[in-house]
């Protein structure tokens, strides 16, 4: 989403000066909320009363009179957004403010306000020459001169005609206190606030005169309806027996009465007993043969229960409208066909309310027959219209004939308070698309020419569309708006709603202030006093699709949660329709609608679901909402779901989104773009670009590394939020484009150098470490190879010394790195000997306290660097750390993990007395350790969860035992042992056991049946399935067929992986074919696998 351009003319300066004693600096332009008088409501007003006739004197005194007409301009003008500048001191003659504010149409007004004692003609040529020459302040086409003076002297008028004349591109006005006054006739809460109460009711003429107040319920009465019973008190009884008696002789006067009845009970609030009656005036009409009469009936009843939510009663009245047609058929009734057409249109309407997914029957069953023949048609119009804003937003313009038509309906129908909101809800609807429709609401709205409650709901509408464009000030503005205007109206439950919607406009766009709750304590208090609904409905639908999910009923959930959102959208209530979206997103996610529950989560901006939802989604792509006209929230989502997807879709689409991302980088980094407090949609591009970075061409790559660059220059300990991405995707351009291999491990070691971990764990990686010219340890069959590395004998000389400098500046894992790309220099020996030095004198475990996490393992890596001597002292001491029952399993396993590196290099003898020590560990005959009881998983209703991962020693145990067996027994026994643990229910042994059994020769796994590998549940056994498929790919044809699908990525990339390095002209057949359907697999990473053979 772009940042709006701010007119040159915000800062708007027209020459320097002081402000005087308060106020920013003299003719500067600035909102008037910061402004200590403005923003503060004026004291208690003179006691006494205005003679009727006569004019309020206003003549308040500097302060008083601005603020006078700061509130005219808001309710008079309706502006907002409006700024102020002072010019003058207080104290001089003469002094004054200027008022700038938007009109609803988007037009600026500035009024220039002078409490002068006498205003003449030239005072008004001043005035207006001062604005109107040069650079007008907004390019307002619109100046008002306000004066507390008379005004109604003959020269002023000439004067202003003549000025009118003479700036015709200007419309000019002016307001004296006559005009003033005229204006407070119509404004009593303004003249009770600035004068008296009393003041109010004498002056304020031209105000609508009060209504009458209620009468307090009748509580006797209330008690006698619920403890008889409504249809049992003496008022209802006798017409109940009337219209039962009458029932056979005369069903049209009994359904008169019962419709009477059922009118007086659903006004006293019983609804569920006016159904009753309901129900029976139907059957009276069905009885008398009255077919018509009982389906329009049927009809109209049926939109209003779907009106206020009441879905199961409108699909009962929809069965029983199917009866009604029928029988209207069969006897052959004059307005069969209209029968017939009710049923259509309401079924169509019930069963669209009924469907979870979609709702498509509804608009066409409109579209066809008269538009103008039923009186509920514009309700039906409505509601399909306004679950169209919540659900479908970009498809609410195709509605456009049915809105004007339902409009033009509604307006022919009798005024009543209902008919009154459809029309003001259907016109909202227009307004979403419709610009000149939204200026004409606002009008009404902020100029209260509308009811208080519909000028409530436009200014809450319009919040909403506010907060979505990114405009928060404004959202934030016509919110409070909707609160004032909402509390008159006795809404105080929408007026609390639309304070949870400024906090969270606030905690979306800022300031995070201390203040940021203050909203959420105002709504507490505001819900006690009791309040009206904006809309009618028979439940909250809120409480209605939570109570469905508890009760495990998922259809009644996610019709509830759609009624919630729409309901949401319709009041602009932003804090509960978040909220709507990501129930209803949940609620799709669990029931098999992926595609739906990412929609709404991108919705919602909830990335970390759309992460968490992807990963259940194996290879199907999920679709990304349009990235046009988004919030940021919007936007930051859809780009965190492309970084979660970047290893699916074609090439194509990839390069197109590289682009998409890499802009909204640049464009956020340079403040172009609406965004969070931190910045989150421009650190999400950035990270979703460097997710892309292997699917980017070279260009785009060099675009990629030239934005990131500012990136790496840092203050000590500080760390950037695309670091992890950052050197990720260093290592991925390397590895796609060798030209910019170079530069891009060049920015590797840039990275390392100001302490970012993710780099330096980067750098040990063995596809770098291959990058660079070494070999991963222990990869003795690369050994004595040519390297492969993209990079030149002086670049590859060039980065060991950015390695070398690491170790000079005592870089986390610096001598590690050091050792892997140079082990023959002379540090290495050094920093090994301190690595020995360390195991050997690590000290025992104390009773009191554990410490957790070591170094041995590091450790033991640079320990290979030295002599055999020193390898076994240090292997002999890791094997003691490891038999230790007082060590926490972690370190014990870390204990294990080092003597696994130090045996490989060993002499046969050592690697015999290693293998029967490891021996016991395989079997778990030394399991249990210190802690354990902090290790699996943690209670689901613990407080503090502690998991330190597996205790189990039998993985790193047996992988031991492989890293030292030298007989065939030996690993044949080993062999036995990982095949038997393959079955455990240990996810961490079963990862082990598979590992181990790759790394044992082939000779010894070719008998192991790979098929059975294929079924396992477990990804790693999997990846071993496939590696031992393709040493015998003749035999394993229909398992490798079978792994080539497989719903995991990492197994059909090692499957790829395996086949390229049987690939050749010798290769039997079935690896040929196996590589070309890889070479079509969905995941890139599969394919580039193949590529590159």
């Amino acid at each position: 989403m772009t940042k709006p351009n701010l007119s040159e003319s915000d800062t708007l300066r027209e020459s320097e000066g002081t402000s005087g004693d308060r106020g920013p600096a003299a003719n500067v332009w600035a909102p008037y909320a910061g402004d200590p008088n403005l923003r503060t409501p004026p004291p208690a007003g003179s006691p006494g009363r205005t003679p009727a006739g006569g004019d309020l004197d206003l003549h308040l005194g500097w302060d008083r009179f601005e603020k006078l007409m700061l509130a005219l301009a808001r309710r008079v003008l309706g502006l907002r957004d409006i700024r102020f500048r002072r010019y003058g001191v207080q104290g001089q003659e003469q002094h004054g403010i200027d008022l700038a504010g938007r009109e609803p149409t988007g037009d600026y007004t500035v009024i220039q306000c002078k409490d002068y004692a006498a205003f003449t003609a030239r005072d008004l040529r001043k005035a207006v020459e001062k604005f109107a020459v040069g650079r007008r302040p907004f390019d307002a086409g619109r100046l008002i001169v306000a004066t507390s003076a008379s005004t109604e002297a003959t020269q002023l008028a000439d004067e202003l005609a003549a000025l009118q004349l003479q700036y015709s591109d200007l419309d000019l006005d002016l307001w004296g206190a006559e005009q003033i006054n005229q204006h407070l006739r119509y404004c009593g809460d303004i003249v009770a606030q600035f004068w008296t109460r009393e003041t109010a009711a004498d002056f304020c003429t031209g105000a609508p005169l009060p209504g009458v107040p209620a009468p307090p319920p009748d509580r006797q009465e209330q008690a006698e309806r619920v403890l008889v019973g409504p249809l049992n008190t003496d008022d209802v009884a006798p017409m109940l027996r009337a219209a039962d008696s009458r029932r056979t002789e005369a069903p049209a006067e009994s359904a008169r009465l019962y419709g009477d009845l059922a009118n007086r009970l659903y006004v006293a609030g019983y609804r569920g007993h006016a159904t009753v009656l309901r129900r029976k005036q139907l059957e009276a009409l069905q009885e008398g043969g009255l077919f018509d009469e009982a389906a329009g009936l049927a009809a109209e009843l049926a939109a209003s229960a779907l009106h206020h939510g009441d879905s199961d009663q409108a699909r009962l009245l929809a069965h029983q409208l199917e009866q009604f047609a029928r029988d209207a058929a069969s006897s052959r009734t004059p307005e069969a066909s209209v029968t017939a057409r009710h049923a259509t249109l309401i079924n169509a309407a019930a069963q669209d309310i009924a469907h979870p997914l979609t709702m498509s029957r509804l608009a066409p069953a409109l579209e066809a027959g008269d538009k103008h023949a039923f009186d509920y048609w514009p309700l039906l119009v409505l509601m399909l219209g306004e679950y169209r804003l919540a659900t479908e937003f970009h498809t609410l313009e195709e509605l456009d004939g049915l809105i004007s038509a339902a409009l033009a309906r509604a307006k022919d129908q009798p005024v009543t308070e209902r008919t009154q909101d459809i029309v003001v809800r259907l016109r909202l609807l227009r307004a979403e698309y419709d610009i000149a429709q939204r200026q004409e609401l606002l009008c009404e709205a902020r100029r209260h020419r509308m009811k208080g409650r519909h000028a409530a709901l436009v200014s809450a509408r319009e919040a909403r569309r506010c907060a979505l464009e990114g405009r928060a000030e404004e959202a934030v503005e016509n919110w409070r708006d909707a609160v004032q205007d909402g509390i008159h109206a006795g809404l105080a439950e929408e007026a609390a709603d639309w304070l949870y919607a400024i906090r969270a406009v606030n905690a979306r766009y800022g300031p995070w202030m201390t203040e940021i709750d203050d909203e959420h304590r105002l709504a507490q208090a505001l819900r006690t006093t009791g309040t009206g609904r904006l809309l009618d409905r028979i439940r909250d639908p809120r409480a209605q699709a939570m109570s469905a999910l508890v009760r495990g009923k998922p259809t009644e959930a996610v019709l509830a949660a759609r009624r919630w959102l729409a309901d949401s959208v319709v009041t602009g209530s932003w804090a509960d329709e978040s909220e709507a979206v990501t129930v209803l997103a949940d609620l799709y996610r669990d029931h098999s609608e992926p595609a739906l529950a990412a929609a709404y989560y991108q919705r919602a901006g909830s990335s970390e679901k759309l992460e968490q939802l992807t990963k259940g989604m194996g290879d199907e792509l999920l679709p990304l909402v349009p990235g046009v006209s988004q919030p940021w929230w919007v936007l930051r989502a859809r780009a965190a779901l492309i970084a979660a997807q970047a290893d699916l879709g074609e090439d194509a689409a990839a390069h197109e989104l590289f682009e998409e991302m890499l802009d909204l980088a640049v464009r956020g980094r340079a403040g172009e773009l609406v965004d969070s407090p931190t910045r989150s949609l421009a650190v999400q591009a950035a990270k979703s670009a460097c997710a892309l970075a292997s699917r980017s061409s070279p260009e785009q790559a060099a675009a990629l590394l030239d934005l990131l660059s500012t990136d790496v220059p840092r203050q000590p300990h500080q760390y950037s939020y695309t670091d992890d991405e950052h050197a990720t995707a260093c290592v991925a351009i390397a590895m796609a484009h060798p030209e910019l291999a170079m530069r891009a491990l060049t920015r590797l070691f840039d990275l390392a150098d100001v302490h970012t971990d993710k780099a330096l764990n980067v750098l040990l990686r063995d596809q770098t470490l291959r990058l660079l010219g070494a070999w991963p340890q222990g990869d003795s069959s690369a050994v004595g190879t040519a390297s492969c590395s993209p990079l030149s004998d002086d670049e590859q000389n060039t980065l060991r010394g950015r390695a070398d400098e690491l170790v000079k500046r005592e870089h986390y894992l610096s001598n590690v790195i050091q050792a892997a790309l140079a082990p023959g220099h002379p540090d290495v020996q050094e920093r090994a000997r301190t690595a020995r030095d360390r195991i050997l004198s690590r000290p025992e475990p104390e009773p009191n306290s554990m410490s957790l996490g070591s170094t041995m393992v590091p450790d033991s890596a640079m320990v290979c660097h030295l002599a055999s001597d020193d390898q076994r002292a240090c292997l002999n001491k890791l094997l003691a750390v490891a038999s230790d029952r007082r060590e926490s399993a972690s370190n014990r396993q870390d204990a294990l993990i080092g003597a696994r590196n130090l045996v490989v290099d060993q002499e046969s003898d050592t690697k015999g007395t290693t293998f029967r020590a490891s021996q016991p560990f395989a079997l778990g005959a030394l399991d249990g350790s210190r802690l354990d009881e902090f290790t699996g998983q943690a209670h689901p209703l613990s407080t503090l969860k502690i998991n330190l991962g597996s205790a189990s020693l039998r993985g790193p145990g047996l992988r031991l035992a492989a890293a030292s067996a030298t007989t065939a027994d030996e690993q044949e026994w080993v062999k036995e042992q990982a095949v038997e643990l393959l079955r455990s229910d240990d996810a961490h042994d079963v990862q082990e056991a598979a590992l181990t059994l790759n790394s044992l020769p082939s000779d010894v796994t070719g008998d192991i049946d790979a098929r059975s590998l294929a079924n396992h549940s477990h990804v790693t056994a999997r990846q071993l399935s496939a590696v031992l498929c393709m040493q015998q790919p003749q035999r394993f044809a229909d398992t490798t067929a079978r792994l080539a699908a497989d719903p995991s990525v990492r197994v059909r990339r090692t499957l790829a992986e395996a086949a390229t390095a049987h690939a050749g002209p010798d290769a039997p057949p079935v690896v040929a074919g196996l590589l070309d359907r890889l070479g079509k697999d969905p995941r890139h990473s599969v394919r580039v696998l193949v590529r590159v053979r």
